[in-house]
């Protein structure tokens, strides 16, 4: 099946907010079909460079015969982006950085092929592994997840307080037989709620799946914290998030690291001995403009959020 290629969003965004130095180091930490990084590397002079990081094999593939013409000027590398820390100072044998860009969001091709279980519109495996080599799926999270499992990812991860009835009709289900398709389970989840509230609540349900499946919460902090680690002093970090959950976390974390103290309002004396690491450059996030949005829909949901790394004072 032909699948429209994926399209970057707030691209002019990223490069004013990300670079800082021509010859710099750079790491898209979310390679995808190298969007980002095309940009980043045709901004730079012949001695920059970007690492790329991606978890999909496909992916890979895209980006590598996207990016060949920037022969060694370019690194991809297959990896979880919360293991950036990791991957740059042991695979790339890289101690610091200029800058870290992150696009927490679906690819296109993740959308629109069937057998990657991602969409809720077309019969496929109930997969959604970003990662396809790892075991657990969203077969997995529906036919094995206790009661109070599933409650507490549709209660944290999309937002949805009444959830016994679709809870009961998942345990009802797969107590006959397994979940075994996307479509079966968007049915699951129609039946449990009034037709009228279908379009927002099937994608939040499916959202909230995938993000169980994935880890992507804990990956996002693992990452962003990594991200500060590796960056050199004046080195920026710049996120783009999809939806509420992914922005808070972002903008928390800013907000954390760019304090000299952490502790409770009432500690009389500093006890936690942070010390601020980041500067953060938007104080509310980016959103798309209309004309953007307009060519790429995907557009409407993005938030950029950036940061800049200060030196550390003790």
């Amino acid at each position: 099946m032909q699948t429209q290629r994926h399209q970057s969003v707030l691209t002019d965004k990223v490069l004013e907010y990300l670079l800082t130095k021509k010859d710099g180091i750079y790491i898209d930490a979310t390679l995808g079909d190298g969007g980002y990084a095309e940009k980043i590397l045709e901004s730079l002079d012949s001695n920059g460079r970007v690492i790329g990081i991606d978890l999909d094999p496909l992916a890979l593939i895209n980006s590598k015969t996207r990016l060949k013409k920037f022969g060694k000027r370019i690194q991809i590398i297959r990896g979880n982006f919360a293991e950036v820390e990791r991957i740059v100072r042991e695979e790339v044998d890289v101690k610091y950085v200029d800058g870290v860009v992150f696009d927490i969001g679906l690819r296109n091709e993740h959308v629109e092929d069937p057998k990657r279980g991602f969409s809720f519109k077309r019969k496929g495996p109930l997969d959604m592994r970003f990662d396809i080599d790892q075991k657990k799926s969203a077969f997995t999270v529906l036919n094995k997840y206790p009661a109070d499992k599933l409650s507490q990812i549709f209660k944290n991860y999309c937002d949805l307080r009444e959830t016994n009835k679709l809870i009961f009709n998942i345990l009802k289900a797969r107590s006959v037989s397994p979940i075994g398709d996307t479509l079966k389970f968007t049915e699951i989840v129609m039946i449990s709620y009034p037709k009228k509230l279908w379009n927002d609540v099937i994608p939040r349900v499916f959202q909230a799946i995938r993000i169980e499946v994935n880890n992507e919460y804990e990956n996002l902090k693992s990452g962003l914290y990594g991200a500060v680690k590796i960056l050199k002093t004046g080195g920026r970090v710049v996120v783009i998030s999809y939806h509420s959950g992914e922005d808070r976390i972002v903008k928390n974390y800013f907000l954390q690291e760019s304090k000299d103290c952490i502790c409770p309002p009432r500690m009389p004396v500093c006890r936690c001995g942070h010390r601020k690491t980041l500067k953060v450059l938007t104080k509310k996030p980016l959103i798309s403009r209309a004309d953007e949005i307009e060519k790429n829909p995907r557009a409407r949901s993005a938030h950029l959020r950036a940061a800049e790394k200060v030196e550390v004072l003790q």
